[in-house]
């Protein structure tokens, strides 16, 4: 993308050569992914606490997984603007309703930041759940 301003490589936060962030969520929709998220992340915890109390072995927390990357997904979702499913389907919701993404450049930049947000929460997930073994 280029800054049409001065013609130069619009590169996001000053300093750090990252792309800009192109949001295909509002606001509203950002703040869904964030409550889901957290949610996620508690009902993890709390699942975690029980098996700890419980004296459960440690093999048996391997499904807080399912617990954990959904709350990284929902946290990356939010932080980076960007909704995976969507991206997957060519979208964007910046309203009241979906719409396809027509710009090819803007797509691929979404299409990009998904997969940045998958490979993040996967990496969160991982750690999480290595935590969640380790304790």
């Amino acid at each position: 993308m280029t800054n049409p301003a001065n013609s130069l490589p619009d590169t996001g936060t000053p300093g750090t050569g990252a792309p800009a962030c192109l949001p295909n969520i509002s606001l509203r929709e950002r703040r869904r992914r964030l409550t889901f998220g957290v949610v996620m992340l508690i009902l993890g915890v709390v699942a975690l606490i029980a098996l700890v109390l419980t004296g459960v072995g440690r093999w048996w927390r391997l499904p807080l997984a399912l617990l954990f990357y959904p709350a990284a997904v929902g946290y990356f979702q939010w932080r980076d603007h960007t909704c995976v499913a969507l991206a997957a389907r060519d979208q964007r919701k910046l309203g009241d309703r979906a719409e396809r993404i027509e710009d090819t450049e803007e797509l691929g930049q979404i299409k990009a930041q998904a997969r940045a947000v998958q490979r993040k929460a996967l990496a969160a997930g991982i750690v999480l759940l290595a935590v969640a073994l380790a304790v």
